[in-house]
């Protein structure tokens, strides 16, 4: 009984010795194991970071395409509807188109906009005198200060008319209005400034001393100083229109 008893206790002792050597050596392989696998889940949650940032990524870029397009389709909108067909390539011919574009098209567009949108135009204005030299042309905006507008009427039509200059035919600037008096005779001031993007790049500058000339030319019927279109009373013969005395 004794004997059966020793050898009991050896197998306990040897099964235990075994389960604590294989705990040990399992402990062992596990411990690193787990260190590997924190390493893992570290790059797991790297990579999916990256992921979810390309995806970002991806839509902020989508986003920039929409609003380039936009601005694309907008800026068409206003070359088309807005802009007068004016080009710089050849640059004494340009030179003629704006002066007719301001003293026939545009200064009675702005002239008359105030009386079609509804109210009453109670101040004057004066488009300043474009350039006479083809190489002092604005190539890529034209800025034209009109000064103040001074109209008057109701509320209503005084709101009215302030909104209607998105429909004007030009591209046009409105100042913070100013407003005086009351309903229905409400006196708003504001003033406005028009701008013009030419066509295409511009022409080379040409030599000063052809320029007279080659814009004479390029005038043709209906030129500066040709019975087709006076200059405006009081300014010296040959001036472009618009130009003071």
């Amino acid at each position: 009984m004794a004997s059966k008893f020793k050898v009991i206790h050896v197998v306990i002792i040897g099964v235990l010795t075994c389960i604590i050597a294989g705990a040990s050596m399992l402990f062992l392989m596990v411990k690193p194991a787990q260190a590997r696998l924190v390493v893992l889940q570290e790059r797991y949650d790297k990579a999916e970071g990256m992921w979810q940032r390309k995806a970002q990524v991806e839509r902020e870029l989508e986003a920039a395409k929409q609003k380039n397009h936009l601005m694309f389709w907008k800026l068409n909108y206003y070359m088309d509807n807005k802009m007068p067909n004016l080009s710089f390539v050849n640059r004494p011919v340009g030179m003629v188109q704006l002066w007719k574009e301001q003293s026939l098209t545009l200064g009675p567009l702005l002239k008359s906009w105030p009386t079609k949108t509804g109210v009453k135009l109670t101040s004057t204005f004066s488009l300043p005198a474009p350039p006479v030299s083809p190489n002092a042309l604005e190539t890529s905006l034209i800025k034209i200060p009109v000064g103040n507008f001074t109209v008057v009427g109701d509320f209503a039509a005084i709101m009215a008319h302030i909104r209607s200059w998105n429909k004007f035919p030009r591209l046009v600037q409105v100042d913070p209005v100013s407003l005086t008096g009351e309903s229905p005779n409400i006196t708003a001031t504001y003033a406005v400034t028009v701008y013009i993007f030419p066509k295409g790049d511009p022409g080379p500058t040409i030599p000063m001393a052809g320029a007279a000339s080659a814009a004479a030319g390029a005038a043709g019927p209906g030129g500066p100083g040709d019975p087709g279109m006076m200059p405006p009373p009081g300014a010296p013969p040959g001036a472009p229109p618009g130009a003071a005395p």
